[in-house]
């Protein structure tokens, strides 16, 4: 992982992979708490997410969060990097 890029970067370049991973995840986890998920509901948030971005691959984030509010999240709006997270978070479960 080259970590210069976007919000990667905030993951210790000197860490093990593993433990880049579980940075990243941690970081996940801290920005849907901020933008509305509960820690509670961060399992089904992750599994409504994940069915979303295999679906979609390609969704841009407006279409991402309209898709999110019509599941029932309205209450969250993601931006950009946590979308970016999610997919590689997600992808690494």
């Amino acid at each position: 992982m080259d970590c210069t890029q976007s919000v990667f970067k905030e993951a210790d370049c000197n860490a093990s992979a593993a433990q880049k991973e579980q940075q990243l995840r941690a970081l996940l986890v801290e920005r849907l708490e901020r933008q509305g998920v509960e820690q509670a509901q961060m399992s089904g948030f992750f599994r409504e997410l994940a069915k979303l971005l295999i679906e979609l691959p390609d969704a841009t984030l407006p279409a991402v969060n309209a898709r999110l509010h019509y599941l029932g999240w309205g209450d969250v709006t993601l931006d950009y990097h946590s979308i970016e997270l999610a997919a590689f978070c997600l992808d690494k479960r």
